[in-house]
């Protein structure tokens, strides 16, 4: 619904550059918390309370959504919502367009959910019946390749391959400042089985029973996850031994620890191998590495570039840079797409380097 006072959208989206910012309601669902911003076309953000994501399927989404978003109508009304500066956020500057992202399969062109493992919905009309619960234009996007349109945009790039590398490995392809997608399986770079690199640090014979598959997907190979998953089954840590983080396991690498270098460069050339693979397919792209394993910093970007430029031959040196925008690029995604429904035009923050 509306809000009394909003600029319409044939003012907002001839709007100036220089003008003040436009601002669209953004809502990333992740698998435990659903981060909430007020997202400026500039790419500023104002931070709203992270929710803890319902477990009630897509139905109880839908009903957690709507009512975030009738009590953010509220604040915003009544001038409870302030930017970095303290100043209230103007209701004649918020977009009639709101994005959401969620996590799975889907198609966003028909805002139709396929599947979401974690979230435990199927195929559904998430983007209708979104749009029919809040009483306005929505834009229903992918995690990860919102991430990806978010990297882009905001950065002025038209076109980069956004790798995320966390709990799982997704990737998302922007080409003319276009999302790629594809059945709503584009970017699925994480379910590409490859040879099981512990059959041979082990040998299958001693290998512990999870680790003697002959084929992983990739992250169960190379996932922030499964870095710490398979260092720890190597090592027979047992059950009631905490379990150490991917970052332990790069600590670990650096003490010396034989085992924690045998995942790590396993991970790392594998990754190269499915990368090296994408740029052939795709041409010459950026690749913008995000997720949690990207904070492991410039040194692990630049052995994730050698083994990539190591898979390839009569090829340009691939080029990669670290996420810009880190966890916030999802955000800036899906308010990307609120403001293509709105017409309102994309100030990046930074020139591509």
């Amino acid at each position: 619904m509306p809000m009394e006072g909003q600029m319409p959208p044939e003012e907002l989206s001839t709007a100036h550059p220089d003008s003040a910012p436009v601002y669209a309601l953004a809502f990333d669902v992740g698998g435990t918390d659903t981060k909430v911003a007020f997202v400026s076309n500039r790419g500023s953000l104002v931070k709203l309370p992270t929710l803890p994501t319902s477990t009630g399927g897509a139905v109880g989404l839908i009903a957690q959504i709507n009512d975030q978003y009738l009590q953010i109508q509220q604040a915003l009304r009544q001038g409870k919502i302030r930017d970095a500066d303290g100043t209230a956020l103007p209701v004649a500057r918020v977009c009639q367009a709101v994005g959401v992202g969620v996590p799975g399969v889907m198609v966003e062109d028909t805002g139709m959910t396929i599947t979401s493992a974690n979230l435990g919905w199927g195929r559904f009309p998430m983007r209708d019946r979104l749009e029919e619960a809040l009483g306005c234009s929505l834009a229903l996007g992918h995690d990860v390749r919102s991430g990806a349109l978010g990297e882009a945009l905001f950065t002025g790039r038209k076109e980069c391959f956004f790798v995320a590398i966390g709990t799982g490995i997704s990737a998302g392809i922007v080409l003319n400042g276009q999302v790629l997608n594809r059945s709503g399986f584009s970017g699925e770079i994480g379910q590409i089985l490859l040879p099981n690199p512990d059959l041979n640090y082990l040998g299958k014979a001693t290998a512990p029973i999870p680790a003697q598959a002959t084929h992983l997907p990739l992250e169960r190979i190379a996932s922030a996850e499964y870095t710490a998953r398979r260092y720890a089954l190597l090592k027979g840590l047992s059950p009631e031994t905490a379990r150490p983080t991917s970052r332990d396991v790069f600590q670990r690498e650096r003490e010396g620890d034989q085992c924690a270098h045998h995942v790590i460069e396993t991970a790392t050339q594998a990754l190269g191998v499915v990368l090296a693979a994408s740029l052939a397919t795709l041409g010459d792209l950026e690749v913008i590495v995000g997720g949690g394993q990207s904070q492991e910093g410039p040194a692990y970007l630049e052995r994730l570039r050698q083994a990539t430029a190591t898979h390839l031959v009569n090829l340009p040196e691939p080029k990669f840079s670290l996420s810009r925008f880190g966890s916030q690029a999802q955000l800036l995604g899906v308010a990307a797409q609120a403001f293509a429904k709105a017409q309102v035009p994309i100030v990046p923050l930074t020139s591509p380097s």
